[in-house]
Order: structure tokens, then C-alpha cells, then sequence
């Protein structure tokens, strides 16, 4: 996984952003040390967040249990007081002592009759401007007079201000509620933000400290873990592979030292394998070498029998145009002799493939040398026009010229004995590139063995050496082209060949 960042795109003065990071590359000890910062960062939040509401809700709780003890207690004084025979008189003497009561409570109160209008209040000013509705908070009304609550606390607001409001009914000496009082607590909303914003301050500063503390204690933690996974690595690094290699030595019987142990039997099996190998290698390299010389070899001598065996029969047959055809021939028979002698004198020279020499060549010349001599064999039929013109590319002329030899002897020996082998080469020309299907009615190539086909050593015939279609494959990417198939089981293979033209 990656991240990196990156400017993707700069438009109208904005910037877009591309994000990758790189994963994989960080340190075991970074990755140590970024866990266990993360689960105490993770859990100093959610002790945070607990935190928070736990004290928000018991602060909220006790506001609410004063507000309640607070109302009731005013709206008993108020019943034995000299208000209780004037709340109906609008006067200035009820407006003093209503204002007196408040202030021995040091709190704002309003009062409403039983049809919720406000008779008296310590902040007319409110209801003056029209911050407040001169009528009594519907829901508290309803509760205290339709409900007969003895209290109701109630979430108002003024403006951006938020407040609790606790209601209470006033009774007289008969029991008959004659006014709803009310007292709204403007100081909780401040008390609460300014408790909650201290809480958050001690909180910030504490959990500073313990990140600090785990930051210091993760890196130590993390230094004496990774410090014997460096001790081995380093001697890792110097382990090489057929040479003597020291053992580790580790004292403690622990996991490191089981995987030093495992490290220290490995690498005695390594020096016993290594002179194993060796030999083994050595043999390995001059079977394969026999192998490539042998498959190099049979290409060119098998249209070198055809050529001979269809020379010999029109000579017994006396066929009239023998001399055409020995001409023809004998030009094939140079060029496949001439391959023959450069594979085997590359071969004892450098005891490796024949090395690339590039040239530029005309790709027709090549393929028709190939198709004269397999259109001459008995049971197989190939459908092939020549073009007239030329279509150059750089390659490797002998490396070409086998490379279509095995495509055709590839596609005759895929096809059933009870059927005659019918092979379609075709060809597409544009202005940078050239495409051949070289098509057979064989047999197809088994589902399981396609995406090996052009592997070294992969063969479907007991007979085969596995280098025919690796060597195709090597030969046309060696042009700078491309070479892919398309099979079905008893239908055929096509062979698609793709060359760019040579460029000046």
C-alpha cells in the first residue's frame, strides 16, 4: 500500500491533491512504535468522550434537582407572603415586594395567571422588546394546568441563548391555584460551558503528559524488541550462499533464539546442498546445451530432407520442370546450410544461442523460403499469396527464418493423421505495422497448457525438446514484435505475428 503526495492539477488559483504512502517500507520498530501510540491515543479518547458525558449529564442532573428545589422553595415563601391577597391588584407596592422576594432568592421571576398571562416579572424590559412572548410556555401550561404538576422544568430559549425554566403553581389558603410561577436560571448555560471548559483544559494537559510518556516508552519498548531482529539480519547479510558461513550464537531460549537455531541449521543444509548443486548444475548446463544444439540443428535439416526427398522424386519421374525446381530449391538449401553453420559455429564458439545480428530484410523473402518447402509435402495444404511488395523490418534474418520453420512444422505435426493439414497464412499491412496469422486446422492446444506454451523446456510432444515456441517468441520480440495465439480444441490455432516496419 503507498501514499504519496502529489499535485495533480493547478486551475482557477485551485490546487488538487494525490495522496500515496508507502506502507510496505516502514519500519517493524515505527510500526511498534505507531500501535502502541495509537491504542492509547484511542483509548485516552474514549475515556475522554465517557468522561465528558458522565460529568455533562451529573451536572446537568444536579442544575435540574436546584433548579427544582430552588422553585418550589420560592413558591412556598410566596404563599405566606403578602403577594398571595395581591396578585390580582396591578400596583406598585405588589411590584416592590414581588421584586423584594426575587431578591432574597437573588433570581429573576415572572408571574402568570391561570390563563398563562404575565402579571409580574423582574425583567419587563424582555417582554417590552419582544424577546419573550407575554404568554406562559405552552407545554409548562399545559403540565401545571391541564396535567396539575406540582413542577415543570422546561428548555427555553432568548435569541442565541439557551436557559432552563422551572414553572410551579401558587395556591392560596383553599388550595385553588390562582397564578404559575416562574423562574428562569440564565446562569446554568455559563456555569455549564465554563465547568466543561475547564474539564477539557485538565483533560488537554494530562493526556499531553501521557502521550509524551507513551511516546518515550513505546520507543524504548520498541528499540529492545527490533534490537534481535538487527542482530540478526546483520548476520543475515552476510550469509553467502557455497561459502563457509559462521553460526549465530544466542544465548537465551526464547523465540529468537528458536529462529536463531532454525537460521543455524539452515545454513549447515546450505553448504551441503551447495556442492550438491554444484555437480548438479554443472550437468544441468550440458544437458540443456545438448538439448538447444539439437533443437537448433533439426530445424534447418528437416526441409533439408523434404527438399531432397521432392528433388530425388522428380528426377525419377522425370519431371520437366526438375532444373525450375532444383533452382529453386537449391537457393532454400543454401540458406538453411548457411543457418545450419552458423548454429553450430556460434554454438562451439560461445556454447550459448546464436548471437542477434540485426539487419534490415524484406519479412516476405523470409516466409516464402519457409513455405517452399512445406508446400511441397504430401497431405498438407497451405493457402498463401506472395505480395509483390515489400514490407522491411530490422531482424534477425537465420533467427527469423526458423522462427516461421517452426510455426509450420509446429501446425503439420498438431494436426490428426486422419486429416489433411490445411494451413492459411494471411497478412494485414499498415503504415507502421504488419500482421500474419499463420492459421491450422490441428487439434488445438489443451486449456491447461496456454499460458505455458511459450515457456523453455514446455512441450505437448513426447518427442519435442520445449524450445520451438520459447525460440519463436525470443526471435520476433528480438524485431521489436509481438507474437500471441488464439486456439480451440479440434478447431485449429492461429498465430498472430506483429512487426513494426523499420524505421529510417
Amino acid at each position: 500500500m503507498w501514499i504519496r503526495v502529489r499535485i495533480l492539477t493547478v486551475s482557477n488559483n485551485r490546487i488538487k491533491w494525490s495522496f500515496k504512502i508507502s506502507l510496505d517500507k516502514i519500519l517493524y520498530r515505527t510500526r511498534i512504535q505507531f500501535s502502541m501510540i495509537f491504542a492509547v491515543v484511542i483509548t485516552l479518547i474514549l475515556v475522554g468522550i465517557i468522561t465528558f458525558i458522565s460529568i455533562s449529564s451529573q451536572f446537568q442532573t444536579q442544575q435540574e434537582k436546584t433548579i427544582r428545589s430552588k422553585i418550589l422553595q420560592i413558591a412556598s415563601a410566596f404563599e405566606v407572603g403578602p403577594l398571595i391577597d395581591r396578585i390580582n391588584y396591578n400596583d406598585e407596592q405588589a411590584k416592590v415586594n414581588f421584586d423584594n422576594l426575587a431578591n432574597n432568592y437573588s433570581s429573576d421571576l415572572s408571574l402568570f395567571d391561570t390563563n398563562g398571562e404575565l402579571l409580574l416579572t423582574t425583567q419587563p424590559k424582555i417582554y417590552d422588546y419582544g424577546l419573550l412572548c407575554r404568554q406562559m410556555n405552552g407545554r409548562a401550561f399545559i403540565a401545571l394546568n391541564g396535567l396539575q404538576k406540582s413542577e415543570v422544568l422546561s428548555d427555553e430559549k432568548i435569541g442565541l441563548l439557551s436557559y432552563k425554566a422551572a414553572y410551579a403553581p401558587i395556591r392560596n389558603v383553599r388550595h385553588q391555584t390562582i397564578a404559575y410561577l416562574q423562574l428562569p436560571y440564565f446562569a446554568n448555560e455559563a456555569e455549564y460551558t465554563e465547568r466543561i471548559g475547564s474539564l477539557l483544559n485538565i483533560m488537554i494537559n494530562v493526556y499531553a503528559l501521557i502521550f509524551i510518556a507513551i511516546g518515550l516508552f513505546a520507543i524504548i519498548i520498541a528499540r529492545q524488541i527490533t534490537a534481535p531482529l538487527n542482530f540478526i539480519q546483520y548476520n543475515l547479510s552476510k550469509t553467502i550462499y557455497g561459502k563457509k558461513n559462521e553460526p549465530i550464537k544466542w544465548d537465551r531460549d526464547d523465540e529468537i533464539g528458536a529462529l536463531v537455531k532454525e537460521y543455524n541449521n539452515m545454513i549447515a543444509a546450505l553448504e551441503n546442498s551447495a556442492i550438491k548443486l554444484a555437480q548438479s548444475e554443472r550437468e544441468s548446463a550440458w544437458r540443456e546445451m545438448a538439448k538447444q544444439v539439437a533443437h537448433e540443428i533439426k530445424n534447418p535439416l528437416t526441409p533439408l530432407k523434404l527438399g531432397l526427398q521432392l528433388l530425388d522424386k522428380s528426377w525419377k519421374d522425370k519431371d520437366p520442370k526438375f532444373d525450375q525446381k532444383f533452382e529453386r530449391f537449391s537457393k532454400s538449401f543454401v540458406e538453411q546450410i548457411e543457418s545450419l553453420s552458423s548454429i553450430a559455429s556460434e554454438f562451439s564458439a560461445f556454447a550459448k544461442m546464436p548471437d542477434t545480428r540485426i539487419e534490415r530484410l524484406n519479412i516476405f523473402d523470409i516466409l516464402n523460403q519457409a513455405v517452399t518447402i512445406f508446400k511441397q509435402m504430401d497431405n498438407v495444404l497451405i493457402k498463401y499469396l506472395p505480395s509483390n511488395n515489400k514490407f522491411n523490418i530490422d531482424a534477425d534474418r537465420d533467427q527469423l527464418l526458423r522462427c516461421f520453420n517452426n510455426l509450420l512444422k509446429n501446425a503439420i505435426e498438431a494436426t490428426p493423421d486422419d486429416r489433411q493439414c490445411e494451413i492459411e497464412i494471411n497478412y494485414l499491412v499498415t503504415t507502421k505495422n504488419i500482421l500474419f496469422t499463420i492459421k491450422d486446422n490441428g487439434s488445438g492446444i489443451p486449456e491447461n497448457m496456454r499460458e505455458k506454451i511459450f515457456e523453455p523446456n514446455f512441450t505437448t510432444k513426447s518427442s519435442g525438446t520445449g524450445l520451438g515456441l520459447a525460440f519463436v517468441k525470443n526471435s520476433i520480440e528480438n524485431a521489436n514484435g509481438k507474437v500471441w495465439f488464439d486456439t480451440a480444441i479440434d478447431a485449429g490455432t492461429t498465430f498472430y505475428l506483429s512487426f513494426p516496419i523499420a524505421t529510417v
